[in-house]
């Protein structure tokens, strides 16, 4: 009887030692996840920060190397900050465009920092070796024909804000088109092609005896390439030698270069055999960031023999020497 009175107890016991605890269930699974927390994550997280730290600092760094304020560097890198390389908007006008939209759509108040900001960066105008990206690009005064209902009106660029481009029909137009309307503008850009786009009319009122056509600003171009050949990229070995005088291919370096536009430099590097020796060019345009600079340049004493190269070579760049235009 003692026996199985102990046996009894034992069970008991056991059974009592076993029995599941909620309490104790979430202990656990509260540890497992503080685990993973502290392991894994806050180091993740950690990492992350001071990356973003990193690149907003050195964002700050190239933004006031670009003359721009505080105020002017904030806004910009709220666009900025979702790209790869956040500092590619100082450098690229299609990159710069498309977050120049973004903050114009989402306050009207961003306007005239915007403005600000594309006139120190010097993306007022495109140079002409660069396909139009956006109908920010489009001159001031661009010829072209507005297709309404099936007709075709001379046009023009009569004015361009941030928020939207203002097309003057030059032709007389029985039915102007009304808001809400769609429309095709096409034009002839020298050199490059024939671009053209449609856009939703927004408004449309009277101005010297013109209709004027207000409509929003689109990255949708359309293009009909009209040149002989293409522009191939090159990169191609150079040395440079700076020298004081107030006197364009496009030169990357590696590294921070003290510069300033109007200096000038020569050149010499070889392409296709053939030997380009003291090209003198003047700098026209410097960007680049804390451990790279490119400069634009000019070619000022080209010799007649060479310049059918030059046509063919500098159209645009690639990383590491020269650039061609």
């Amino acid at each position: 009887m003692n026996y199985q009175g102990g046996f009894e107890t034992f069970k008991e016991a056991t059974k009592y030692m076993f029995q599941t605890d909620l309490t104790d269930i979430l202990l656990v699974l509260f540890g497992l996840v503080a685990s993973v927390v502290i392991l894994v994550v806050l180091p993740y997280a950690i990492s992350r920060y001071l990356a973003s730290r990193s690149a907003r600092k050195e964002f700050e760094v190239v933004g006031k190397q670009m003359g721009l304020n505080e105020e002017e560097i904030a806004l910009l890198y709220k666009c900025a900050s979702s790209l790869e390389d956040p500092n590619k908007v100082f450098h690229s006008k299609y990159v710069f465009e498309r977050c120049a939209g973004k903050l114009v759509k989402e306050s009207s108040d961003n306007i005239p920092i915007i403005a600000s900001v594309r006139k120190k960066l010097k993306f007022e105008h495109l140079p002409w070796f660069l396909p139009l990206a956006t109908t920010r690009d489009i001159e001031v005064y661009q010829t072209g024909f507005v297709s309404y209902k099936g007709k075709f009106y001379g046009a023009a660029v009569w004015e361009k804000t941030e928020e939207d481009l203002k097309i003057a029909i030059l032709d007389r137009i029985p039915e102007s088109p009304q808001p809400g309307e769609k429309v095709r503008f096409s034009f002839l850009r020298e050199d490059d092609g024939r671009y053209y786009f449609e856009a939703e009319v927004l408004n449309t009122y009277l101005e010297g005896g013109k209709v004027i056509l207000v409509i929003p600003h689109t990255e949708k171009l359309g293009k009909v390439q009209l040149r002989d050949s293409v522009r191939w990229k090159v990169s191609i070995p150079a040395r440079a030698f700076f020298f004081n005088r107030t006197e364009r291919v496009k030169v990357c370096f590696n590294r921070f270069v003290s510069a300033k536009e109007g200096d000038s430099l020569l050149l010499e590097f070889e392409w296709k055999g053939e030997a380009f020796k003291n090209i003198l060019a003047e700098i026209k345009h410097i960007s680049g960031s804390t451990d790279r600079t490119c400069l634009g340049l000019k070619f000022l004493n080209l010799k007649k023999k060479l310049r059918g190269h030059h046509k063919k070579v500098y159209h645009r760049g690639a990383e590491g020497s020269t650039k061609s235009l």
